[in-house]
């Protein structure tokens, strides 16, 4: 991360330079041996919101997706406070639609958005192709397939979710603990997750995606212990995701090991997906401005590896 330092001896450029510029220079996020992906999701859209991107685009190369659900809790929502133009088709007049957060209470204007997102779907698969294109560990597809239809009103909202996202299977495991209680709770996780973690046929395939041991918030960094003590004990690589970090960490924050940051770039079309996927879920625009795109500052999903 470069220190705000360096910038004295440079010409001041007018007005406040736009936050977090020193993203725009992290490393991408590489998972090309990726197959298999599990992750521990403190509560409902968590990983929705700070990792949708990632699991759009490792469901993109057929890998599989396990989600172990540790509360049912309530979560936080994709709020964008400004509009997010999604890309037209080649077809479409050149004016951009705006998804904007009034727009998607209207089922009928968020249908329109969905339909327009399908069409455009072409764009993020040419994008995935290119990043792709070197790749040679993801030629094998996972094996297994999707749970059975959800049979309550939350899972049914999940799955609706992640459709809307464009991430078709998902295994869900719920553990139904105690909203704001996961601390006292996390030999259940880690049991938990050792056993899906433990049984897995191919363990170089696998990684664990879990949020920050250090975020802030007390579910999220119970979750984050558990999953290192899982994931060391069995050499399975762990990548965490930030959360409430973001409302209290600067680019200068020494509590937070940005040497390993990476990010992954996101289109306008995956944004709107990741917002159109919380609201698909009963998300309350207006929620979190301090979080307004629901993860990482700007067009991108940060992680440390």
């Amino acid at each position: 991360m470069a220190d705000l330092g360096d910038l004295s001896g440079q010409i001041p450029t007018p007005g406040p330079r736009p936050p977090w510029r020193e993203l725009e220079g992290l490393r991408p996020l590489t998972m090309r041996a990726c197959r298999r992906l599990v992750v521990v999701a403190p509560h409902p859209r968590d990983e929705i919101r700070a990792a949708g991107g990632l699991l759009r685009r490792l469901a993109a190369r057929h890998a599989s997706v396990d989600v172990l659900a540790l509360t049912d809790g309530p979560g936080r929502t994709c709020t964008p406070p400004e509009g997010l133009a999604v890309p037209a088709a080649a077809e479409e007049p050149p004016a951009d639609l705006v998804v904007r957060p009034e727009d998607l209470e209207d089922p009928e204007t968020l249908a329109s958005v969905l339909a327009r997102l399908e069409r455009a779907g072409a764009i993020d698969e040419l994008e995935d192709a290119d990043e792709d294109a070197d790749d040679t560990d993801d030629a094998a597809d996972a094996t297994g397939g999707a749970t059975a239809g959800p049979a309550d009103p939350e899972e049914a909202a999940l799955a609706a979710a992640y459709r809307t996202l464009g991430v078709v299977e998902v295994r869900r495991h719920r553990l139904g603990l105690p909203d704001g209680g996961l601390s006292r709770h996390e030999a259940d996780v880690v049991g938990a997750l050792s056993e899906i973690v433990g049984f897995v046929e191919d363990p170089h395939g696998l990684c664990v995606l879990a949020p920050w041991s250090g975020d802030g918030d007390d579910d999220h960094e119970a979750a984050g212990r558990a999953a290192e003590i899982v994931c060391a004990a069995y050499r399975v690589r762990l990548v965490r995701w930030l959360d409430q970090a973001w409302s209290w960490a600067g680019p200068e924050s020494a509590e937070v090991p940005w040497r390993r940051a990476r990010q992954l770039a996101l289109s306008e079309t995956v944004r709107a997906r990741k917002l159109a996927a919380s609201a698909a879920f009963g998300g309350r625009p207006g929620r979190d401005r301090e979080l307004p795109d629901g993860s990482a500052p700007g067009p991108r999903e940060v992680f440390l590896v």
